[in-house]
């Protein structure tokens, strides 16, 4: 993954389509950076794959979801040893891969959509903007950004698989895609100017 195009500290990731679990993630000059399938028997989501160009045929990263767990590079790991929680009441949600480091994912609806991955030391290492489908504007895709200093191959499809499982199971939760009315409503509608 290169930092072409980002001039924030981020590469930015464009999904094909707005369902996250089958297409590609491409980068602003539309390369290809990996591509994502889910198997599934019937309804049932078996695996999702993320695949790099160039790693041949068998994916470096993969969410079992029927056994719960991840495998990345070969190395498997439980979902329930990997996600935490702290506090009754936080909507915060604690990932560890690397026995020493633990990234804080965090949603948040309020007109953005997005889920936020923080590192151990509280820096913004991705974000994850859901699709949002809008009743009267271009609906948007998926964009998926990761700081250009996750120099680690495994640490990047670590992160890239926590915000694919945090983003389908809040979909699977709501039952819908979110529809942004109020946004919609706030471009069109005129108010009068407060500077009266």
């Amino acid at each position: 993954m290169t930092a072409d195009g980002d001039d924030d500290g981020f590469v930015s990731l464009a999904f094909s389509t707005s369902k996250i679990l089958s297409g590609e993630l491409h980068d602003v000059d539309k390369e290809v950076e990996y591509t994502v399938g889910t198997v599934k028997r019937g309804s049932t989501r078996l695996t999702t794959a993320l695949r790099e160009p160039g790693a041949g045929k068998e994916p470096t990263a993969l969410i079992d979801w029927r056994a719960r767990l991840f495998e990345i590079s070969g190395h498997r790991k439980r979902v329930v040893e990997m996600k935490s929680t702290k506090g009754a009441f936080s909507s915060s949600r604690y990932w560890s891969w690397f026995d020493e480091e633990e990234y804080r994912v965090k949603y948040s609806a309020e007109m953005a959509h997005t889920w936020t991955l923080y590192s151990y030391t509280g820096d913004v290492l991705a974000t994850l903007t859901s699709a949002v489908h809008r009743l009267l504007a271009q609906n948007s895709l998926p964009v998926l950004r990761i700081a250009s200093t996750v120099t680690d191959e495994d640490e990047r499809r670590f992160i890239v698989l926590v915000l694919l499982y945090s983003e389908t199971k809040r979909l699977e939760s709501v039952k819908e895609r979110p529809i942004s009315v109020v946004a919609d409503l706030l471009e069109i509608l005129p108010f009068p100017s407060a500077s009266r």
